[in-house]
């Protein structure tokens, strides 16, 4: 099966294949998380951006980074904090959950991490980005 198609049928797995094109024959495929590693799930969030599949790159993106996957955490903080801007309208900017994957990935030592908290922290002060994170729900 060419890799491609792994990931198209991966993607499938998380409901959030484009069309019926991509639908399995047989009974449900397992669970993305079941055949893939974090490190794996990240890759495929990766190539989802390359082909300009952003809900599914987003999706991606969550799964990894609920892990643990430092470097998920990292793009997801990016991905959140440029929204449309970057991704168009599918992805909406939300600097609350920013916050929340940047500050995971500063625990875990990331300089990135680290600095996407401050570029956050220092958006209070812009009225269109205030926001009160206190209540923000769990993320996956």
């Amino acid at each position: 099966m060419a890799r491609s198609q792994v990931f198209h049928r991966m993607v499938f797995s998380l409901g959030l294949a484009a069309s019926a094109a991509f639908a399995p024959a047989a009974p449900a495929a397992p669970l993305l998380e079941e055949i893939a590693t974090p490190e794996q799930i990240y890759q495929m969030a990766l190539e989802a951006r390359t082909e300009r599949n952003y809900r599914a790159m987003l999706a991606l993106l969550r799964q990894a980074a609920g892990t643990g996957d430092l470097e998920a955490q990292e793009m997801l903080a990016s991905v959140l904090m440029a929204g449309s801007a970057l991704y168009g309208k599918g992805v909406q900017a939300d600097p609350c959950e920013a916050m929340h994957w940047a500050r995971l990935a500063a625990v875990q030592g990331s300089e990135t991490g680290r600095h996407q908290s401050m570029i956050l922290n220092g958006l209070r002060d812009v009225p269109r980005a205030r926001k009160d994170c206190r209540s923000a729900p769990a993320y996956r």
